[in-house]
């Protein structure tokens, strides 16, 4: 008897399709900063940056994002973005010599679905409810746990439906205290998140 192996074939075939993308681009780009301008004993707050997170879909339909912190390892302890320093709203901004040069919040605004503004909530791990967000203004990552945030008319009406999505957000990005960092060479800002799209 010859010996078999199989051979699995799986997929979706999904009703809808959306295309996420950052308006003017991916990349902030924070620009030359001066040493002088950053504080030696405390953390300073840079220019904050507009960015706007696009969905358009070719069908109505509704939807959340995760947002991934690909360098949580170099976010800076201690960093505050609108009163807050939980881990879970600061991201990495990258690291020299093994020093965290600070962190970013990502402040968002008022969405929108077809034109119509909504409101932001999230859901946590396995909770079948939708809620107001913990703090006011920050979007939190996905480090620990099943958080997902989408927007509508309500928490009790769930995410709205449609075809064009806005997500406007608020990059505030910090340097902490200069007296730990090479600061008699360049350093290199290097943030990064990932938006991940799902569809509900």
């Amino acid at each position: 008897m010859a010996d078999s192996t199989d051979l699995t074939i799986t997929g979706t075939i999904i009703p809808t399709s959306c295309t996420p993308a950052f308006s003017g681009g991916n990349l902030v780009d924070l620009g030359n900063i001066p040493a002088a301008s950053l504080n030696r004993d405390r953390q300073t707050e840079l220019t904050n940056r507009n960015i706007t997170l696009s969905v358009s879909c070719s069908a109505s339909a509704p939807m959340a994002i995760k947002v991934h912190d690909n360098q949580a390892h170099t976010q800076r302890p201690g960093i505050v973005v609108d009163g807050t320093d939980w881990k879970m709203y600061i991201f990495g901004i990258g690291e020299v010599d093994g020093n965290k040069i600070g962190g970013y919040g990502l402040r968002f605004g008022k969405p929108s679905v077809d034109g119509e503004l909504s409101s932001v909530m999230y859901k946590q791990g396995t909770s079948a409810n939708w809620s107001e967000p913990e703090t006011a203004t920050l979007l939190g990552k996905n480090y620990e746990g099943n958080l997902r945030y989408s927007w509508g008319r309500s928490t009790a009406a769930g995410p709205l439906p449609g075809m064009v999505h806005t997500f406007p957000m608020t990059l505030v990005p910090v340097i902490g205290p200069t007296s730990s960092l090479p600061i008699t060479s360049d350093i290199s800002l290097n943030g990064s998140a990932t938006f991940e799209l799902l569809y509900l």
